[in-house]
């Protein structure tokens, strides 16, 4: 296969699942603000999933109210992208970012569709259940607060991103071993790590090394996976912070990007 030396790390979920909102940002860095920059400027692939129009982005079937199809990160993290992406080149392979900066808006259409599903599996559902089934999801977006780092979805950081990998020449998704956003123990990233050891897949498994591949071109640049979903990743912000300590022991203590707003969108053409 890929000729890296290298195995993701495998981690006590327990610890992972502690939330991170308590970490304190440090609003004296240089890059707690931090300009946004375009990741198509970057030369990195972007597609944005929750703006797709075609019915072609399961789970959601639609477009996802307060969704835009231009792709924004916090500078310094695209550029780390930039270079991870170039690494993938030698293996025929590219980053395909699905979902970078996330607005306030989109963040509250995200609830809204997870919060309807809840109530789809259980009419009866009370409103606390309701919440609780959503949360298991994303952030209640209805406790933003601009002024408080405990309440800020962490894709409004602009240091988050939810990626695949693609063929660079043939332009196909590589085979990730589960479908982006669905929510199951086989998106566990360390999932086919644990079948490995268990004898119940060879160590040529092509989902084994794509995921394998994906985890080292983003650690060679210190970007960190959230260990529960092998596409969300993280640089310099409190998930970031939360999986430096569990995984890697690290002492670090604070962020340093927090809530940021949302750049303009571009202007109209007339074809919209």
């Amino acid at each position: 296969m890929y000729d890296i030396d290298y195995r993701i790390p495998q981690v006590d979920l327990a610890e992972i699942r502690k939330p991170h909102y308590q970490i304190p940002l440090d609003r004296s860095s240089r890059l707690f603000a931090e300009e946004m920059v375009d990741v198509r400027d970057y030369g990195l692939g972007f597609l944005s999933w929750h703006a797709i129009d075609d019915g072609s982005n399961a789970p959601y079937g639609k477009p996802i109210a307060g969704s835009r199809t231009d792709g924004w990160l916090r500078r310094t993290f695209a550029e780390k992208l930039a270079r991870a992406d170039r690494l993938l080149a030698a293996y025929d392979a590219q980053l395909l970012i699905l979902d970078a900066y996330r607005s306030i808006e989109c963040q509250h259409g995200l609830w809204g569709y997870f919060w309807e599903l809840g109530r789809q599996a259980n009419p009866g559902a009370s409103d606390e259940e309701l919440r609780q089934f959503a949360s298991g999801y994303l952030r209640d977006p209805r406790t933003f607060d601009r002024n408080d780092a405990r309440t800020f979805p962490i894709h409004s950081t602009g240091a988050s991103i939810d990626v695949v990998l693609r063929s660079r020449s043939q332009g196909h998704w590589l085979d990730m071993g589960s479908r982006f956003d669905e929510y199951t123990e086989v998106s566990v990233t360390d999932y086919f790590e644990r079948q490995l050891l268990q004898g119940a897949i060879s160590n040529d498994d092509h989902r084994l090394w794509n995921r394998r591949l994906l985890h080292w071109a983003l650690a060679s640049e210190d970007v960190t996976n959230d260990p529960l979903l092998y596409w969300h990743h993280d640089w310099g912000n409190q998930i970031w912070i939360k999986v430096k300590r569990a995984v890697y022991g690290d002492a670090l203590e604070t962020a340093w990007y927090g809530y940021v707003d949302a750049p303009p969108r571009p202007p109209a053409t007339l074809s919209d």
